[in-house]
């Protein structure tokens, strides 16, 4: 069975409670937003979004330059 691709670029505005940031590698209890915010910019690159998709389901506003859909034909 093939797989099926997206591939999308584009950006969302989200309000930074409604936000999870993980820590990378880490034992860290998870962030929101407002926390991530707080912190310097050495220590916001340690965290990644804990659910992309959450963010932009729940973002107050956003545009996607690209979006496309296709098979994957690796076998």
């Amino acid at each position: 069975m093939k797989d099926i691709i997206v591939e999308f670029s584009g950006w969302v505005r989200i309000a930074p409670w409604k936000v999870v940031f993980v820590c990378i590698g880490s034992d860290k209890p998870y962030i929101n937003g407002e926390q991530w915010l707080a912190l310097d910019k050495d220590a916001q690159s340690d965290y990644i979004l804990e659910d992309v998709i959450a963010a932009q389901r729940d973002c107050d506003g956003g545009n996607y330059k690209h979006i496309d859909v296709f098979e994957d034909d690796t076998p």
